[in-house]
């Protein structure tokens, strides 16, 4: 059954170690904000979100710059090998559902 968590604002958070899906993101989205979903356990301490649009095979999704208001972004059961991590910029806060 899949399981969900709360980002709160602007964190860059490991949501699950090892092997896993993801399944959806509801983003309550501030003007110029961008979610990153990375098959990793951590972007470290301080990430440099410019590198994150870099396409490498860490990388899961990029999603924004978002517009104010909230979106509901569906992966269609997107697979992670070493973890999800997830990040999001400007402040932005999401609920990430995976298993």
């Amino acid at each position: 059954m899949p399981r969900s968590r709360y980002i709160a604002t602007g964190s860059n958070t490991t949501v699950k170690s090892g092997p896993g899906t993801a399944y959806r993101a509801v983003i309550n989205g501030v003007a110029g904000a961008t979610v990153f979903l990375q098959d990793s356990i951590g972007l470290g301490a301080t990430p440099n979100y410019v590198t994150l649009y870099t396409a490498v095979p860490s990388n899961l999704a990029a999603i924004g710059p978002m517009i104010a208001g909230t979106a509901t972004v569906d992966f269609g059961g997107l697979t992670f090998q070493d973890g999800l991590t997830v990040a999001a910029t400007s402040n932005a806060s999401f609920t990430v559902v995976y298993d």
